[in-house]
């Protein structure tokens, strides 16, 4: 990551910086609302990071939640960490145009790995979509096998989803 850069946790004034970034990295149909990426911050505010530059823009975030591994949420489903959970759920991963190609995605992945050990839970899931599968593998994720109700909470996603774990 670019020594100027800094892991800070999400705040809610970040939320106009993060819509932005999302814009750059999704087509229209894939951003996520203001008022929901509002509602997954206050949800789950320890567990929602972003990149910052020495000015404290956001310039890459990070937003996962506490859950089970192998239970896949359907796009759009609200953000609850589960009361007993044994992973972490990386929702959305998303590197500005200015930072891409810097390491700012490893840095971010390896700070939720890192919480996750913190807090015991046993490794990280996520759902991969626009053709990324190749890159979680290089993270050290490996596509994982899901019940019959995750494949069909896969198929609320555009184009291909896959499960992986780490």
């Amino acid at each position: 990551m670019p020594a100027l850069l800094t892991v800070r946790l999400m705040r809610p004034e970040d939320l106009q910086a993060i819509a932005e970034i999302q814009a750059q990295c999704y087509p229209p149909e894939m951003n996520e609302p203001p008022g929901l990426l509002a509602a997954r911050l206050a949800a789950c505010p320890d567990t929602a990071w972003v990149a910052v530059d020495a000015t404290d823009r956001p310039g890459a975030y990070l937003v996962a939640y506490r859950t089970l591994l192998g239970k896949v949420s359907s796009l759009g489903a609200a953000f609850e960490h589960h009361a007993q959970p044994d992973g972490l759920y990386l929702h959305d991963l998303a590197i500005g145009r200015a930072l891409r190609g810097q390491g700012v995605a490893q840095t971010l992945v390896s700070h939720a790995r890192e919480q996750a050990s913190r807090w015991a839970l046993a490794g990280l899931a996520l759902v991969s979509v626009n053709d990324t599968v190749a890159f979680w593998r290089g993270q050290g994720f490996e596509v994982a096998h899901v019940s019959p109700e995750g494949q069909a909470a896969l198929g609320t996603y555009w184009g291909t989803a896959v499960y992986m774990r780490a």
